[in-house]
């Protein structure tokens, strides 16, 4: 099986799109500052390009036929907005994101529930809006919402409604996530359970990045 079949069999709704699909060739060689092993993945990989339904993609696979493993991206893109971190520029200017994955992975992948990770997407989804949906988890406690809405870009969103947050100066990650059962995150101070969490040992968007992509590349 070629990675283009790898991958619908594991997302067998893009099975219901037309597909047109490119030749293989090997990533070229990409620099990520302060994002080795990202930037290793995608120096590493096979890309594939497709196109579902008139929109393009490219399909990242890398490891051996019996055990290939893939992120189907959009289209890297030149990101001039300045209201948004300079790590998030650098990775679109390699890749649009993440929308689909294919492989063996684990529970332990952050990016696993997640349908946009960096994506322009994601980007779109309303911080403000969402955090204000939620208000009531801070007033029940006695407590205001102790981060500043604006100031947050949405670099991940996941099928259950968490979204991981990036500032927009300083890179900083927070993690929105009333719906949640995992360990290795840690309560923003001025919080209660179920809302806004840190990630152990990733403060910023760069570092985060840096630990999603090798919880992929040991997998």
């Amino acid at each position: 099986m070629n990675d283009f079949d790898l991958l619908t069999a594991q997302c067998s709704w893009l099975e219901r799109e037309s597909a047109d699909i490119g030749r293989p060739v090997p990533h070229q060689p990409v620099d990520l500052p302060g994002m080795p092993v990202m930037a290793g993945l995608f120096s590493t990989a096979t890309v594939t390009p497709v196109r579902f339904d008139g929109v393009e993609h490219e399909i990242l696979a890398w490891g051996p036929p019996a055990d290939r493993r893939g992120w189907l991206c959009r289209l890297p893109w030149q990101d001039d907005d300045a209201d948004v971190p300079e790590a998030l520029r650098a990775v679109r200017a390699v890749t649009g994101g993440i929308v689909e994955h294919f492989g063996a992975v684990t529970d332990s992948w952050w990016w696993l529930d997640c349908g946009d990770v960096l994506t322009r997407e994601a980007s779109g989804r309303p911080v403000e809006e969402t955090l204000g949906a939620y208000e009531w988890i801070w007033a029940d406690e006695g407590l205001r919402i102790p981060i500043e809405a604006a100031d947050y870009v949405t670099v991940a969103a996941e099928a259950n409604g968490n979204l991981t947050l990036a500032h927009r100066r300083t890179g900083e990650v927070v993690w929105f996530a009333p719906d949640h059962s995992e360990t290795g995150v840690t309560v923003l101070p001025g919080c209660p359970e179920y809302s806004l969490y840190t990630f152990d040992g990733a403060p910023d968007l760069a570092s985060w990045v840096e630990v999603g992509a090798t919880q992929w590349a040991r997998n």
